[in-house]
């Protein structure tokens, strides 16, 4: 067996679990394997980076069937995956790919030598799950708050009125996000590898400036620099600059997000 690189990830590391006998898994560890790649291939495909594009995430799914359970690596060669995945038009494509895949923290990747393909690994990639999961807990946040606002609305038209009274609207799968006065926001739909934040229709409707999201930074001195500017303006907005700054390198931060959140920390604080 060749050797190893010496930065090879730990067991700890590893997003696979292991056999309990080195590459000999029981039947229950082979379910509990085919629980994990499942797992693992669901959140790479919530991953909302830029660079996450959808031959990205296509490529990771491939190397993710391709493991072995037992010894929880593959090694297709560019020529397979490209063979295999007929909507990958070059091996340069799949080498950028599998960069982007390192940069992110999900593959290790190495090759014992130059007769042989690369060897890949699945890591646990803890610091992006967590944020994947963050955001996921945001966008839930912002829905159950739109559809609170909107059964406030109802009540209000309902009770609010005297005399003949109009009926409550039939709610249908589209109503809420066209008709009524606050749009629901529609997260976790891709397109060119970046997030829409929001109802586009509602923001070409309402004109709402405040809906535009703000620009994604290049780098972290410059994501630091536009945080200082935000909180310049609101000083309360230095309490929550953490999230502020996963949602701008998220692409989804806009000026409305800020206020609404300055607002909700000034109500705590008070």
């Amino acid at each position: 067996m060749a050797k190893l690189p010496d930065d090879f990830p730990s067991i700890e590391e590893q997003a696979l679990p292991w056999p309990t006998k080195a590459e000999e898994p029981t039947d229950q560890e082979r379910k509990t394997f085919t629980a994990a790649r499942l797992e693992l291939l669901s959140l790479i495909n919530r991953d909302f980076d830029r660079r996450m594009t959808a031959t990205v995430k296509l490529i990771a799914g491939f190397l993710l069937e391709s493991v072995n359970s037992e010894t929880l690596r593959c090694f297709p060669s560019y020529r397979t995956i490209l063979e295999t995945l007929c909507v990958v038009k070059s091996e340069k494509t799949i080498e950028r790919a599998i960069a982007v895949l390192r940069e992110r923290g999900w593959i290790y990747s190495w090759r014992p030598d130059r007769t042989k393909s690369n060897h890949f690994v699945f890591l646990k990639n803890e610091q992006v799950v967590s944020q994947i999961l963050n955001y996921q807990d945001y966008v839930r946040g912002l829905r159950e708050e739109d559809r609170l606002e909107r059964e406030r609305t109802r009540m209000s038209v309902r009770e609010g009125g005297t005399g003949m009274q109009m009926s409550v609207r039939e709610q249908t799968s589209v109503s809420g996000k066209s008709f009524n006065v606050i749009h629901e926001p529609i997260s976790s739909i891709e397109k060119e590898g970046d997030l829409i934040e929001a109802n586009p229709y509602a923001a070409r409707s309402s004109g709402d400036g405040d809906m535009q999201r703000l620009p994604i930074p290049n780098d972290d001195r410059e994501a630091e620099s536009m945080l200082d500017a935000i909180c310049a303006d609101m000083p309360e907005a230095d309490y929550i600059r953490g999230h502020l700054k996963f949602l701008l390198i998220a692409g989804a931060l806009t000026k409305r997000k800020v206020l609404k959140m300055v607002a909700e920390q000034r109500r705590a604080a008070a």
